[in-house]
């Protein structure tokens, strides 16, 4: 077996082909506090073809240029921002479903779970998880079951298994 650059596979894969069929996915993020979640999830969001990331907080609030750095090559390939508008709906395109990632008494398991194929997913932040106010303006809650003594996952891992997760469903409809 011979190591293949990703570029190289990908551009023989096509897995872009997956947007012909669905629409491109949101992530927003809750009062993050740590720029390298923050540069993770831009990173991220530019890896699954998401169309932004918004991060709900104030931008003064963050080291910029560590953000930058964590989201590499990223940082100018997709759009994202913050807003400190808390009705999610302004911020989120007519027609998607909001879907959090959290721990919450009405979460069901995310790989028995049936997730929208026009969707933004909401993460929180990495203390508080996220507001009940968030959770109720939610159209569903996911919870990604952890089997390890750890029982909680980075943000941005959290992110990447259900967005990973969203394309693997997308891909088998």
């Amino acid at each position: 077996m011979t190591y293949l650059k990703s570029n190289y596979l990908f551009e023989q894969l096509s897995p872009e082909n997956l947007y012909q069929h669905v629409p491109h996915p949101l992530l927003i993020a809750d009062h993050l506090m740590t720029p390298d979640n923050l540069g993770a999830l831009i990173r991220l969001a530019d890896n699954i073809g998401a169309n932004e990331v918004c991060f709900l907080g104030k931008e003064e609030d963050h080291r910029l240029g560590k953000v930058r750095r964590a989201a590499a090559s990223s940082r100018d390939n997709i759009r994202w921002y913050f807003s400190e508008e808390t009705d999610l709906r302004k911020i989120i395109p007519a027609g998607k479903k909001i879907v959090a990632i959290e721990t919450a008494d009405n979460a069901t398991c995310i790989y028995e779970t049936q997730l929208p194929q026009d969707v933004a997913f909401i993460v929180g932040s990495e203390s508080q998880g996220l507001s009940e106010n968030l959770l109720g303006q939610c159209d569903m809650v996911v919870y990604i079951p952890v089997p390890g003594p750890t029982r909680s996952l980075n943000v941005s891992h959290a992110a990447a298994v259900a967005l990973f997760e969203w394309q693997r469903q997308m891909l088998q409809r």
